[in-house]
């Protein structure tokens, strides 16, 4: 077994990421994280090249999606998260769950895949947010988080992929200055671990107010900044690391009618919010891209849905559309 995970790593990793982006890409850094279904705005966004796409399980259409998309930009970043109702508990033994989470939940669809489509993932993530494991409550929380993912992320990499680790939740870690910072250098031994292997880590990019004050939103959409001066501080061999926005956009409260950004301004408002994030991304680079909540299940998500402005956000990408030298 161990020699079919070595061959297998060495078969399916495909290295780290470029600080700068792949050949044929728009300079942009928005894209989109598609749910469910692989629609007509979803190919035009496709075509235009962005960064990186983010697929949610692998039905169909999401393949689909990830098939066209390497097609056309075999260089490009895809984010592969699989769902699951699994819920785990402070009381449970970390390594054990992290050992069950990959066996049960993420192995068997991944392991279903042809091996050439297993090669198109460019980064797997694990549990989104808070909803499978405990995360960011508590040190006690953070220390079992932190001992589930090196677990996890060693699996991953066993495996043949990168690891995408932490798809922390807009405003987290929660607390102080000081709570915050020894959160997260606590979790930055799972960011130690994975750096050599091409890995990256997620933060999910909200704003509340649509702000067009980075001291503002630096709490919130640019929150990951003060997390990045966190490493710069308490742990450098780390800080530059590769940074994937692995959600984001308009978002209140999470509530999938009233809090996205169809519910609360219009399409023009939310295009020149969105203007101004790309501006903000460019002066970051260990940013690779945010990948904006959700297009392909407006019936789950009526608020979020980026149909109504994937026409604007294809040609957006197309306008900033260059030629990368690696």
């Amino acid at each position: 077994m161990r020699l079919y995970l070595v061959l297998a790593a060495a078969a399916l990793c495909v290295g780290a990421a470029p600080a700068t982006p792949a050949k044929g890409v728009s300079a942009s850094k928005l894209s989109v994280h598609f749910i469910g279904r692989y629609t007509a705005g979803g190919r035009a966004i496709v075509r235009a090249g962005p960064r990186v796409i983010k697929i949610l399980d692998l039905g169909d259409d999401m393949r689909q999606a990830m098939r066209e998309y390497k097609r056309l930009y075999p260089h490009g970043l895809v984010v592969l998260r699989i769902y699951t109702p699994v819920r785990y508990s402070e009381k449970d033994v970390p390594e054990e769950k992290a050992r069950d989470f990959w066996y049960g939940v993420l192995w068997p669809p991944i392991s279903r895949l042809p091996v050439a489509e297993r090669r198109m993932i460019s980064y797997l993530e694990g549990p989104n947010e808070g909803d499978t494991t405990p995360t960011w409550q508590t040190m006690e929380t953070v220390r079992w988080f932190t001992r589930f993912w090196l677990e996890l992320a060693r699996l991953m990499h066993e495996h043949g992929f990168r690891p995408c680790v932490g798809s922390i939740p807009v405003g987290n870690p929660p607390g102080t200055p000081a709570e915050v910072e020894s959160k997260f250098l606590e979790f930055a031994k799972v960011l130690r671990l994975v750096k050599p292997w091409g890995g990256a880590w997620s933060y999910h990019a909200y704003t509340i107010e649509y702000t067009q004050d980075a001291e503002r939103e630096q709490w919130y959409s640019l929150r990951y900044r003060r997390l990045q001066e966190t490493l710069q501080r308490g742990a450098p061999d780390v800080a530059g690391m590769p940074v994937i926005l692995t959600e984001g956009g308009v978002d209140q409260s999470g509530n999938p009618n009233e809090s996205g950004w169809a519910a609360r301004g219009t399409a023009e408002r939310y295009e020149n919010w969105l203007r101004w994030f790309d501006g903000e991304l460019q002066k970051d680079p260990y940013v690779i891209g945010v990948t904006l909540f959700e297009l392909g299940n407006p019936e789950g998500w009526r608020s979020f849905d980026l149909e109504p402005i994937s026409g604007w956000l294809a040609t957006y990408l197309r306008d900033r559309h260059r030629w990368f030298q690696r």
